[in-house]
């Protein structure tokens, strides 16, 4: 009996470890999605009120609409440029050759930073009187010289989606030079035989090849911009106004600041279903891979 039960004895710590970082605060925020609480006018939880938060959420909330809005935008950019960067450093870096090996470990250190910390650097570097951006690059464009780039609604979403893009693309150009790696050269050799020019190559051959490595990509870059907070908190704060307030950013200022937990919770978990139906088409998508 007791080998029979030490499988479950050994997982028991880990359970638990979930139970309390993840179920316990899920099961919390559902709960607290279901009631009409602001802490700024009571301190425990108020009276139960259903599905009222999600239908003002869905039917009543434009500040909502426009995080949506918002978010879209920067998770479509943010994907398709992360992606397309990536891919082009890994194919001008496969190779085990020094020089490569030097400049894609340079290149991963944006993606060591934390997001934080990330958006805090960026601020500093788009600051029109001191930053390093309007004294590079106004030198060369002068009508950029002095410009207050974060406080245009445009150039802030620019910039808000350039810092994701600069910490994203490292991790996926890493993932691409694997995928890349393992591609057969037969194929690939007998095309450059047959005189196929590289980027024929790279679309006929290796390009179908590498889908289901794009597929989970864009999965996985798609999760990670529709939660994407940190930076959004330390580089523009959601503005100039809400010009780039995300979803994320929204439950942040609707719980914290306006102190609206239950509305906030209820925001969140339409959130969350949206990455849980993306996540659960990831894990889908790998296990018929390994199937």
């Amino acid at each position: 009996m007791g080998e029979r039960l030490l499988k479950y004895w050994l997982v028991a710590p880990a359970f638990l470890v979930i139970a309390a970082t993840l179920l316990y605060p899920l099961a919390a925020a559902l709960w607290y999605s279901v009631h009409d609480w602001n802490i700024a006018q009571q301190a425990t939880l108020g009276p139960m009120i259903g599905a009222a938060n999600y239908a003002r959420v869905l039917a009543d909330d434009p500040d909502f609409w426009h995080s949506t809005r918002v978010t879209l935008v920067f998770t479509g950019f943010s994907v398709v440029l992360t992606l397309g960067l990536a891919m082009a450093l890994a194919l001008l870096l496969t190779g085990g050759d020094r020089t490569r090996v030097y400049v894609r470990t340079l290149l991963v250190i944006p993606f060591a930073m934390s997001p934080a910390l990330l958006g805090i650097s960026w601020r500093f570097l788009l600051n029109p009187e001191f930053g390093a951006f309007s004294a590079v690059v106004g030198f060369v464009f002068p009508w950029l010289k002095g410009v207050a780039l974060l406080a245009d609604p445009t150039l802030a979403m620019v910039a808000l989606i350039a810092s994701d893009v600069w910490h994203w693309a490292p991790y996926f150009m890493l993932m691409f030079i694997g995928a890349l790696a393992a591609l057969p050269q037969e194929t690939i050799e007998a095309a450059q035989v047959d005189g196929a020019s590289k980027p024929r190559v790279f679309y006929e051959i290796m390009l179908p090849q590498l889908r289901p490595v794009l597929a989970i990509a864009v999965l996985l870059k798609a999760i990670f911009s529709l939660k994407v907070l940190d930076q959004v908190v330390t580089l523009t704060n959601g503005g100039p106004g809400t010009a780039t307030e995300t979803l994320a950013h929204f439950v942040f200022q609707t719980a914290f600041r306006w102190y609206d937990l239950g509305y906030a919770a209820a925001v969140a978990y339409l959130l969350a279903a949206v990455m849980a139906v993306l996540a659960a088409i990831y894990s889908r998508f790998v296990l018929e891979r390994r199937a």
